[in-house]
């Protein structure tokens, strides 16, 4: 499995919300959960199905379970077994009543064509930052792969940490080093520029800014 999925053990998925959501979102990464990046989750959910990818522990589908209840189908996409197992428990019991589904495998991997024009939204928050290699060439992989998952007039939105051209505090920069040294994080070489490039390269319609260290983007429209 790789690094930045083996870290995901059920101990400290325990711990997740509390270290990054709380503390790096806020004190090292300037862009504090509460009031940027989960009311920006919320206002793209599809209506009909979404896609979860690289889900973590379930925090921002069980958080906006009012708002998901509208959504007939959750599709939840990651390598790790742990993190597809605790989101799913947590979006139970945070009372999602309809239906789960769980897809093991990487976001370099091409989805199943069950999958295909089936989803109104997918969401990809914190993924980029934990995978290697840099922008634009990764960003345009995965969006090739999620783009057949949409259907028409879906969005792909979500987040993640930017290596270079964003200030990073003394903490920032030593979780920065930390991640990457474990192989938990890969983008040390990853700008808002070389997001941006795969955003105008693969879709029409399209939106990037910047939040503290985190660059939020939305894509419609795909160009492919």
């Amino acid at each position: 499995m790789d690094p930045s999925a083996k870290f995901y053990t059920n101990f400290f998925l325990w711990l997740y919300d509390f270290i990054v959501l709380a503390i790096s979102n806020t004190f090292a990464w300037h862009c504090p959960t509460s009031s940027v990046l989960l009311p920006f989750y919320q206002q793209h959910l599809g209506d009909n199905a979404h896609l979860e990818i690289g889900v973590g522990t379930g925090y921002y589908p069980a958080a906006s379970v009012a708002r998901l209840s509208q959504v007939q189908a959750v599709t939840l996409l990651d390598l790790n077994p742990n993190t597809l197992a605790y989101s799913q428990r947590r979006l139970l019991k945070a009372g999602y009543k309809g239906d789960i589904q769980t897809v093991e495998r990487s976001v370099f991997d091409p989805l199943p064509e069950t999958m295909h024009g089936k989803y109104d939204s997918a969401a990809l928050f914190y993924v980029f930052h934990c995978l290697p290699g840099s922008f634009p060439t990764k960003a345009i992989h995965v969006f090739g792969n999620i783009v057949p998952a949409l259907a028409p007039g879906g969005v792909i939105y979500g987040s993640t940490v930017l290596g270079k051209g964003v200030p990073h505090n003394w903490l920032g920069r030593q979780l920065m080093a930390f991640y990457n040294s474990k192989g938990v994080f890969g983008n040390t070489q990853d700008t808002q520029d070389g997001l941006r490039k795969a955003l105008e390269e693969m879709f029409e319609e399209w939106d990037l800014r910047v939040v503290g260290a985190i660059a939020i983007f939305t894509a419609r429209t795909p160009k492919v």
